[in-house]
């Protein structure tokens, strides 16, 4: 027999009755050492969770482009909600934390968190993300066909292993508008009419013009109407009817040259790579969610916005001039010839290369035959 059954026999049942402490005693006594004096306290106090306030700087808000404004718009309000509270977006209006061409090192500094702005502009950064930005008549029209390059072909991962290196994570290409369609000073018939102008562009289609007799301008979007208002420029390729209505070019430019040499122009949102990474993985996943929405957002409002921008612009005295098919096809073919050519010249080139040949065949096999009459 052990001791304590000898002392529980022993003492009888008063001694038993002193075993049996209850639990209001056991709280006041603390008799359970430090647990008990936990337990003790009125109220538990439970850890917060963290707020994540990211500083999303926008190139395009506040200039007039009325898809950005509300897109942005939308991607702040949709983080916000599907966190719970637990990310706070606030967006900055262009060039207010970061200038265009500051972009990418300020996200991958931290002095913005985000950022929605175009890989075209850190091409001296990351040379092959001029390519990944646009190639002037690749056939890129229908936001289905680019997410299946994009998703499954393996350009989302040339994409984030490229800007990695520089403490940048790829969040989401974004289908802007269209790019290329330009406004001029001048009437224009044929490229060779480019001879002699000031022109804004970027890439393959700058070189095009070049071949063709240009100079090229380099300047931020926003400083377009100025630009051509103090003869700086003669014509520009920027944005879509809605960017140059909302710009009011049509007071300084009586020309609009269409058709767009790249239907839709493949921004990006890009994040500071240690504050995603440090967030944990259902934020992280509420961040790329978000941000693929906003791109069916921003391509879903281009569609209004640029139908009501060139009602605008031709009310205001803007003459509309389409190219001839020859002239296009001219410049399409020295445009992708000119891309090849670029095989072997920057890391990551022949990847995308080879993948926009696939994807340029597939589109024609697809595509093709499904073309309804117009």
């Amino acid at each position: 027999m052990s001791d304590l059954t000898r002392k529980s026999e022993g003492a009888g049942a008063g001694a038993e009755k002193k075993r049996k402490v209850s639990r209001r005693d056991y709280l006041k006594t603390g008799a359970a050492g430090v647990g008990g004096a936990a337990l003790g306290f009125p109220a538990i106090v439970r850890a917060q969770p963290k707020v994540w306030n990211l500083k999303l700087q926008s190139n395009w808000t506040g200039i007039g482009i009325q898809s950005q404004d509300q897109a942005a718009k939308q991607f702040v309000e949709r983080v916000n909600k599907m966190s719970g509270g637990r990310i706070k977006v606030t967006n900055f209006d262009a060039e207010v934390l970061l200038g265009i061409g500051e972009t990418f090192r300020g996200v991958g500094s931290g002095v913005a968190d985000i950022a929605i702005t175009s890989s075209v502009y850190h091409r001296g950064i990351v040379p092959v993300g001029e390519y990944l930005w646009a190639v002037p008549f690749f056939p890129f029209q229908n936001v289905e066909f680019y997410e299946h390059i994009y998703q499954n072909m393996g350009i989302k991962e040339i994409w984030r292993e490229a800007y990695a290196k520089h403490g940048v994570m790829h969040l989401t290409y974004e289908c802007s508008d269209e790019w290329g369609s330009m406004v001029s000073t001048r009437s224009i018939s044929k490229y060779a009419d480019f001879k002699g102008m000031k022109v804004r562009a970027f890439g393959i289609w700058a070189d095009w013009l070049v071949h063709n007799g240009a100079s090229i301008v380099t300047l931020p979007g926003g400083e377009i109407y100025t630009a051509i208002q103090t003869k700086i420029l003669d014509a520009a390729a920027f944005g879509a009817p809605d960017a140059w209505a909302g710009m009011k070019l049509n007071e300084v430019c009586k020309y609009y040259i269409n058709p767009s040499v790249v239907p839709y122009d493949v921004c990006e949102m890009i994040m500071n790579k240690r504050t995603f990474d440090e967030m944990p993985e259902d934020l992280q996943e509420v961040m790329l969610s978000a941000a693929r929405v906003h791109n069916l957002d921003i391509a879903s409002l281009t569609i209004p916005v640029d139908a009501r921008g060139r009602n605008a612009l031709a009310k205001g005295g803007m003459e509309t001039i389409i190219m001839p098919d020859d002239e296009l096809r001219a410049a399409a073919d020295w445009c992708w010839e000119r891309f090849l050519s670029l095989r072997g010249k920057m890391p990551y080139i022949d990847q995308v290369i080879d993948i926009y040949t696939e994807a340029k065949q597939l589109y024609k096999d697809y595509y093709g035959p499904k073309r309804l009459p117009v």
